[in-house]
């Protein structure tokens, strides 16, 4: 319940409370600002790497470089750029994106629609400064939100991100404490 205002009753001699709350529309800008930004952030880590940077990496092996999530229709894709360990993280944000919109003061029912859309442009690349061996490229996402009177509510984040999980062969590891044991012996 948001705000309350106690009415009084005089049929049965008490005060009701009612709830005088309006959902607001101008808090979708936060909540697309919100959005946006934790999925780009750095909070935003799946298995062995950064959301980003896994869908950065099956961006450059298969080519594909926008990434869509419709929060109304409850859809994302391609498909080829959410394989496991993210392939549940659209789920996760539909989920959080209408949570935003209740715990900002407004309603679903004010959204016409909302997507977010993050673009890789992979045919620019550069070495990152700090550790070459990371290849780096620039990314663009935008959320929109749509209100039912036609307004659109945007947010804009752009900047660099690289793969941390680099797409090498596995090579077999042993644990520290065996450092002398030769591969073939440590079973």
């Amino acid at each position: 319940m948001g705000r309350v205002r106690l009415i009084p009753n005089e049929r049965v001699g008490l005060h009701v409370a009612v709830d005088i709350s309006m959902a607001r529309y101008k808090v979708l800008k936060g909540v697309a600002h919100n959005i946006g930004h934790s999925f780009t952030s750095l909070m935003n880590y799946s298995g062995d790497d950064y959301v980003m940077g896994h869908i950065l990496r099956f961006a450059r092996s298969t080519g594909r470089d926008t990434l869509t999530i419709d929060f109304v229709n409850r859809e994302s894709g391609p498909e080829e750029l959410l394989a496991p360990p993210i392939s549940e993280v659209p789920a996760r944000y539909i989920e959080w994106f209408w949570d935003l919109v209740q715990r900002h003061g407004s309603d679903r029912s004010l959204v016409q629609s909302a997507t977010l859309t993050l673009r890789y442009d992979i045919a620019t690349n550069r070495p990152l400064l700090s550790a070459p061996q990371f290849i780096e490229s620039p990314f663009t996402c935008d959320v929109r939100i749509t209100d039912v009177r036609g307004k659109n509510y945007l947010a804009h984040f752009d900047g660099w991100w690289y793969a941390e999980r680099l797409d090498r062969p596995q090579t077999e590891t042993r644990p520290w404490w065996k450092f002398w044991t030769a591969r073939e012996q440590m079973n």
